[in-house]
């Protein structure tokens, strides 16, 4: 018999079985087992478990298997059993060992039966140890599986706890966030609210308005379809307009055809006017050079009403307007002689001549300053004849106003005809007085007066009318421009005037500051000479023309008789002074007619101040005023004869200031 070939054994196909449970406890990766409680010296089937099993397994993963040796309770190993073979066995008398199949057994000789039923009892011992080996085996394998199961699912919870948690946190931060919107939420809710109720009442506000504006909107449309049809109608009367407004350019045009045409005769009259300004400018001047620079002018005073009563006639007036005659009574040979002394002047006013009469022949002298001539106007007699009343008359009245304040009015009157040839022209006004040869600012301020009051500035002139001009010319000084010819006086007040009414406001101040007294011979003396004088400054940038012109209009004190006035203290010295000064007028006047070669203007103030005026270089005109009365005939031919002088001394010609 082949020993390669084994007879079937229901023993050894138990052996088997035991073996494939082995193999799955072996492959159920349970590293923590000890192989002592299996692999047991006694074990027969220690070398069947080590083979490989042919059956597949299914395999327990070891992350599921708890690793616990002390609760781990080692299975009981049965003693080494060596399965007999049933039926015949094929053993060799030598005594070795016989293959039944996979099961190694040695050759032994047969034992008793006794034996055998041992060995088969310790068989079923092993066996049921097997299986309850097998059985506590798979309740640890169970127990494991379900610890492995509990541990990982508490591993899950935890997981689960942790995400859970950081959710929570999640969670909370945004209820946080929730609650921070919803705090925002409110705040923006309570502002809607407060808007809504603004919004609410805004819009009850604008339902009024609304009303209110319909129903102005109904008005406005009335009106509408008012203002419509009176659109229509004045639609048509635009039409109508156009049409005359068409008409009206065309005669318009032809107008402006007109215009032109007349523009250019008016240039050509303008030039033409010019030219002849200039002609007349010379014309004028040759003709006053003819008269001679001085002119001498008489005016008779009129009679007063008492020598009206007493019908006493001594001058006589001839109707040539250019002689006087003076009759006085002279004792000769005990018998009364009526003496004639006859006068001639350039004109002569009789006592019927009113003031314009008077200003009409001065009123030449008044265009050439505005030419830019030095012209000098004074008036010259005893106290009395009328010179303050000719040279500056009644302000107030049109038909008794004076020389000055005429003289004014033209002067503005004749600008505002020059500023339409381009001309413009510019005033300023210097008023003094000459008392007891001190020069004294009539146009003084009373705020300022040289940081006095008005009550001290007369207070200081009557201390100063006691000194000498030496001692007092401090006060206003006299300054000569030899490049112009013209007088300057430093200290005193230069006034721009721009107006007619400005101007005779100043002359009325200036005239009561004027000293006077009352005198025997004139009830209203003047105590001092006047000199009103008027700068006019003139440019016009067209013609590149210039005028520097001045107006000096002197009121001379009166020369009287001492013993006949009656003057005493102040006043004797007042007359002393005031004929000293016409007395070296008079030299300067006879040293001009006598051809002197040195002519002394300094002397006296008065002739100081009238240097460029009598010396040749300025226009000058003397208007000589006399008394009608008996009584002042010895004063009235000394006047006449000084005047008849004055008429035959000539003192050049004059120079006009400015370029042409």
């Amino acid at each position: 018999m082949d020993p390669k070939k084994s007879i079937p054994n229901p023993k050894r196909k138990r052996n088997n079985e035991e073996l494939l449970i082995n193999k799955k406890v072996k492959n159920s990766n349970v590293e923590n087992v000890p192989s002592t409680s299996i692999n047991s010296k006694n074990n027969v089937t220690s070398g069947i478990i080590n083979k490989k099993a042919t059956t597949k397994t299914r395999k327990i993963p070891f992350n599921n298997i708890v690793n616990d040796t002390k609760r781990f309770t080692a299975l009981p190993v049965p003693k080494k059993i060596i399965p007999r073979p049933s039926g015949k066995a094929n053993v060799k008398a030598s005594g070795k060992s016989v293959n039944y199949g996979r099961t190694v057994t040695k050759s032994c000789p047969i034992k008793p039966l006794k034996l055998v039923t041992k060995s088969m009892t310790e068989k079923n011992r092993s066996r049921a140890g097997i299986l309850e080996s097998k059985q506590r085996l798979q309740l640890v394998t169970k127990s494991m599986t379900e610890r492995s199961r509990s541990r990982a699912g508490i591993l899950e919870s935890k997981m689960q706890l942790a995400k859970s948690r950081r959710e929570m946190i999640e969670i909370k931060k945004r209820n946080e966030a929730i609650r921070s919107r919803i705090s925002k939420i409110r705040d923006d809710l309570v502002r809607v609210e407060n808007e809504h109720e603004t919004l609410f009442k805004s819009i009850e506000q604008m339902k009024k308005q609304t009303a209110t504006y319909n129903e102005e909107m109904k008005k406005l449309n009335e009106h509408c379809d008012v203002a419509n049809e009176e659109s229509n109608k004045l639609s048509e009367i635009i039409l109508e307009s156009r049409k005359g407004l068409e008409l009206r350019n065309n005669k318009i045009i032809e107008k402006r055809l007109l215009y032109e045409y007349q523009l250019k005769q008016i240039q050509e009259i303008y030039a033409g006017l010019k030219a002849e300004e200039n002609t007349r400018k010379d014309l004028h001047n040759q003709n006053l050079d003819l008269m001679g620079n001085i002119r001498v002018m008489c005016r008779v005073r009129p009679y007063t009403d008492k020598e009206k009563e007493i019908e006493q006639v001594s001058l006589e007036c001839f109707d040539d307007k250019h002689t006087i005659q003076v009759s006085t009574k002279r004792l000769r040979l005990w018998q009364m002689q009526i003496e004639k002394s006859t006068y001639e002047f350039d004109h002569v006013f009789n006592t019927s001549a009113d003031q314009k009469e008077v200003y009409l022949e001065l009123s030449p002298l008044v265009q050439s300053a505005i030419d830019g001539y030095n012209v000098c106007i004074f008036a010259y007699g005893q106290t009395g004849s009328g010179k303050t009343y000719t040279m500056e008359g009644n302000v107030n009245s049109p038909e008794k106003k004076g020389v000055i304040p005429r003289s004014i009015d033209e002067i503005f009157d004749k600008i505002e005809e020059t500023n339409k040839l381009g001309w413009n022209f510019e005033v300023y006004v210097q008023y003094i007085e000459i008392y007891n040869e001190t020069i004294q600012d009539l146009l003084i301020d009373e705020d300022k007066d040289r940081k006095k009051s008005c009550k001290d500035r007369k207070k200081s002139f009557k201390e100063d009318r006691k000194k000498s001009f030496k001692e007092s010319k401090d006060l206003c000084k006299i300054v000569y421009n030899e490049d112009t010819r013209m007088t300057i006086i430093e200290n005193a007040e230069r006034l721009k005037i721009s107006k007619k009414k400005d101007m005779e406001i100043l002359i009325g101040k200036a005239s009561n500051r004027r000293s006077k007294s009352s005198t025997n011979s004139n009830s209203v003396s003047s105590r001092s000479h006047g000199v009103f004088i008027l700068h006019l400054e003139g440019e016009n940038p067209l013609e590149k023309m210039s005028s520097r012109g001045s107006l000096s209009l002197v009121d001379l004190a009166g020369s009287e008789n001492i013993d006949k006035s009656g003057s005493v203290g102040d006043q004797m010295t007042e007359a002393q002074s005031i004929n000293k000064s016409l007395f070296y007028l008079r030299y300067v006047i006879q040293q001009i007619k006598d051809k002197s070669n040195h002519v002394n203007y300094r002397d006296s103030v008065l002739t100081s101040l009238l240097k460029y005026s009598l010396g040749g270089t300025a226009k000058v005109c003397m208007l000589v005023n006399v008394s009608p009365s008996t009584d002042s005939t010895n004063e009235t031919k000394k006047s006449l004869s000084f005047g008849q002088d004055a008429r035959k001394a000539h003192v050049g010609t004059a120079m006009r200031n400015g370029c042409a």
